[in-house]
């Protein structure tokens, strides 16, 4: 009897002091705290409303391009698992589907993966949107394999995410099916044990004043109490993310946190930055770098109709509303169960954007000296390539070639014949005359003169004169006499100026050059130069009215 009363009090005591042990430390925090994973970081962006050529309102949408970029670059900075856009990405898909286009090409300079859920903007147009022949194919191509516009997706061992839809076209109501209600209990089960995530675009726990009633009940979701039940009643989910009402709040319910996001488009203009550890969740929010588009967007805020209808008396108190406190952008949310939202110390938050800050100053010099070594190799020879023609350029501009100081001939090496240059005369021998061709003599040489009589000949065709023959030939015509050489105003050295009136004439035993005449002018002096000279035993002709007269006999072979 003592045995079994023993017994008895102390399987009481055991029970009391587990139900005590469990009250304490939390039964509920020991099982969501279940999930192994490694610590992970993502980006979170919604209602960007991209478009092109529509004005402003409360939404700057024609600053909604550049907003998006300059949030993709700051997200680039960062070393995140991966990004999430929460609805509402493009002001309606546009003509042929403009907008999604200009969307995605701007979001493709990711770094990271990125998926994306659906938003009323989305999915409204004329004609309505087809949601999977638009967006389907997008889902598709990053490894989502659905046939609804609702998916789930295991990014990271440990880690799962569910992209649920709430879109419903031309309205700013949210619409969950029951027929998505069911697959997402089949969902949660299928990945028991996994850190789960619940991405929306309608909030499923509506900050205030959204959860009063009218007029604010318009913007919720209908089934979001169905969704949060199904929710709550799994392990495995810590987090639930939504856009769409352009706040920034974080609630809690059931140990599960439910945090709203601001727009980048509207005013905060806003991101934010998950840090999840098995410890906790770390949340983080940045503004676009424009601070002046930043106060722009509060102007118009503050001027819009949702502001009155807040509060006619002060439409500002909106804009700190959408803005939120200090909590609701920055704060440690405990995974453990019991334990509020804290704030991250201000100070370590400000050293971690020098930092960023930093990095993003240093990362341009970085990538520059990664270039790979060819590149860096065909670079340097090109310079060099370049320097060496400005070296030539510059050393031929210093020493330009002097005409006057070209080295004379070798005598026992005579240079072919030049065209442009005046042939050689062969002794005996006289070329043939060239009616259509005269060339000026070198004022600075005087011309060498050979014996051309035809009776006098002593080479013929089968004898040709050898090199050596030829330059004691020419020696010898270097060696005659200014008396027997004819006066044809070039037979010295020295430049006499001669004018234009005083030409030469040639007369030619031919009829074609009997009436032409050739005059050259070179370094003030007029020279003719005939094929064919007179014979060494002629004199001169005797000059008549400063013009000279040769009389070349026919050469006949």
């Amino acid at each position: 009897m003592t045995d079994e009363f023993t017994k008895t009090l102390v399987s009481r005591r055991s029970f009391l002091f587990t139900l005590a042990a469990l009250t304490c430390f939390g039964l509920t925090s020991e099982t969501r705290a279940a999930s192994s994973f490694a610590p992970f970081t993502f980006g979170y962006v919604t209602d960007t409303h991209v478009t092109h050529g529509k004005p402003d309102s409360y939404l700057l949408l024609q600053e909604s391009q550049l907003f998006l970029q300059d949030c993709i670059k700051s997200l680039n900075n960062e070393k995140l698992d991966f990004v999430i856009f929460g609805g509402d990405q493009v002001e309606t898909p546009g003509p042929d589907e403009t907008n999604w286009q200009l969307f995605v090409d701007v979001v493709q300079v990711l770094s990271c993966p990125w998926s994306f859920v659906l938003g009323e903007k989305d999915v409204s147009g004329n004609p309505p949107v087809d949601k999977m022949r638009l967006y389907g194919p997008d889902w598709k191509s990053k490894g989502i394999q659905t046939d609804k516009p609702y998916w789930s997706q295991t990014p990271l061992p440990g880690v799962h995410i569910i992209g649920m839809d709430t879109s419903r076209a031309e309205s700013t109501t949210g619409d969950i099916s029951n027929e998505q209600l069911e697959w997402l209990k089949k969902d949660l089960a299928g990945n028991a044990g996994k850190f789960t995530i619940v991405f929306s675009h309608h909030p499923l726990l509506a900050p205030p004043p959204f959860d009063t009633g009218p007029p604010w009940d318009e913007y919720i979701t209908t089934q979001g109490a169905s969704a949060r039940e199904i929710l709550g009643g799994s392990r495995d989910v810590h987090l639930a993310i939504s856009g769409h009402l352009h706040v920034n709040k974080i609630q809690q319910e059931r140990d599960i946190w439910y945090v709203s996001t601001g727009s980048l488009d509207v005013y905060p203009c806003c991101y934010r930055i998950f840090r999840v550890s098995s410890e906790s969740i770390t949340v983080e929010t940045y503004q676009i770098t424009y601070p002046a588009l930043v106060k722009k967007a509060k102007q118009q805020l503050d001027s819009s109709t949702l502001a009155f209808k807040y509060n006619e008396a002060r439409p500002q108190a909106f804009a700190e509303l959408a803005f939120g406190s200090r909590l609701d952008n920055s704060a440690i949310l405990p995974l453990v169960a019991g334990q509020p939202a804290r704030p991250i110390d201000e100070k370590r938050l400000k050293q971690a954007e020098k930092e960023r800050k930093k990095n993003e100053q240093t990362e341009a010099p970085a990538k520059e000296e990664k270039k790979p070594k060819a590149e860096k190799k065909k670079k340097q020879k090109e310079e060099k390539v370049k320097e060496d023609k400005q070296e030539d350029h510059k050393k031929k501009k210093e020493s330009p070639v002097d005409s006057d100081k070209v080295p004379a001939a070798d005598a026992d090496k005579v240079p072919a014949v030049n065209p442009d240059k005046e042939p050689s005369v062969n002794p005996g021998k006289a070329p043939a005359v060239d009616p259509d061709k005269t060339r000026a003599a070198d004022p600075d040489k005087a011309p060498t003169t050979e014996s051309e009589n035809p009776t006098d000949t002593k080479t013929t065709k089968a004898e040709k004169p050898s090199k050596k023959s030829k330059s004691k030939n020419a020696d010898s015509e270097k060696k005659t006499s200014k008396d027997e050489i004819p006066d044809n105003g070039a037979s010295t050295g020295e430049k006499p100026a001669v004018k234009s009136s005083d030409a030469e004439k040639v007369d030619t035993p031919t009829d074609a050059l009997k009436d032409e005449k050739s005059s050259v002018k070179n370094d003030g002096m007029e020279n003719v130069d005939t094929p064919a000279r007179a014979p060494q035993n002629e004199k001169p002709a005797a000059k008549s009215g400063g013009t000279k007269k040769v009389d070349t006999p026919v050469q006949t072979e």
